[in-house]
């Protein structure tokens, strides 16, 4: 007698199952007549809880109008009973739902799930399920871990190593300082934040010529230095970038116009110093065109050409100096 219990509560569970991973209207309809009034049932979605009967056949409706076209089978699948009284029995057991039709899919669902269902044997014989717990193992947490620990691991890698492709993306490959697509982004994110500052755009004076009579290699070497300079002048939320050759930006927030110009001052002299190092012939110097930035309006490309025009009006006045654009 018990072994017919837990043996047709096994076969109505199996039953159940397959009608419900069909998704034919027929087959679910054929099976409502095995579950309780007052069945509790939670499966693998956020809102499969249903307490009733008329909730969990709304759900299932629901659930057949967002699955039409996609169609699952069952395999290897097995159950197992306990019986808990003379008339009560719990199922336990587990399948794997496979997709079919999968030709020309690029994304197929299998899901690997576990059954744990409670049933009760009415007085004519007809088992009745009271509940059903449906549940999917965690796909991530590997055979004898208590958490995802793996997953956790190799997604904390995931996440530095996508910090370091960002920063490099940022970045100008030969000086380690802002590119001029990110100092661009940089100085337009002040802008937008209304935040005032001083723009500072700088050049070297007879670059060219240590190209053409060092060669690249020290060519490459002094724009390192001048970078060293600029990220040494870095202060608070300032940012220095290459805008490309041997032009260089570097934009202060909040700097007035004295201490503005002590720092052009400090960026020239820490430039020639660090190039007289290198003994460069000719030796190197820079020039400074300046901005102040505290028009609520000005767009980068206006304070890109009007520090433009004071770096050439300084150029012009002898080189290795700074100049303000004038607003008059």
């Amino acid at each position: 007698m018990h072994d017919d219990v837990c043996r047709q509560a096994c076969l109505l569970i199996q039953k159940i199952m397959s009608s419900y991973i069909s998704g034919e209207p027929e087959k679910i309809r054929d099976v409502m007549e095995y579950i309780s009034p007052d069945i509790l049932v939670i499966g693998t979605g956020k809102h499969e809880f249903y307490q009733n009967l008329n909730a969990l056949r709304a759900g299932l409706k629901k659930d057949q109008q967002e699955a039409e076209g996609i169609n699952f089978i069952i395999e290897n699948e097995w159950y197992e009973a306990k019986l808990i009284t003379d008339d009560v029995c719990l199922v336990y057991g587990e399948f794997k739902a496979c997709e079919t039709n999968i030709e020309g899919k690029r994304m197929i669902i299998h899901m690997d799930t576990r059954i744990t269902a409670s049933l009760h044997c009415e007085p004519d014989g007809r088992m009745v399920v009271d509940s059903l717990h449906h549940s999917v193992p965690y796909l991530y947490q590997r055979e004898g871990e208590y958490y995802p620990k793996t997953f956790a691991d190799q997604a904390e890698e995931a996440m530095k190593r996508s910090a370091v492709l960002e920063r490099d993306i940022q970045l100008d490959p030969m000086t380690g300082i802002l590119n001029r697509k990110f100092m661009e982004k940089y100085v337009n994110r002040m802008l937008e934040h209304k935040t005032a500052g001083t723009l500072f755009l700088i050049d070297l004076d007879d670059f060219k010529k240590v190209n053409d009579i060092q060669g690249h290699q020290a060519g490459d070497k002094v724009l390192k230095q001048i970078a060293k300079v600029l990220q040494g002048l870095q202060t608070g939320s300032a940012a220095a970038g290459r805008m490309g050759g041997d032009e260089f930006m570097l934009f202060c927030p909040d700097l007035n116009k004295s201490d503005a110009e002590k720092t052009a001052d400090q960026l020239i002299r820490q430039t020639g110093l660090a190039l007289e190092e290198m003994e460069l012939q000719p030796p190197q110097s820079c020039s400074v065109g300046l901005v102040s930035v505290d028009d609520a309006d000005m767009t980068f490309e206006e304070a890109y050409g009007r520090a433009d025009e004071a770096l050439y009006k300084a150029k012009a006045q002898g080189k290795g100096r700074y100049c303000w654009y004038d607003f008059r």
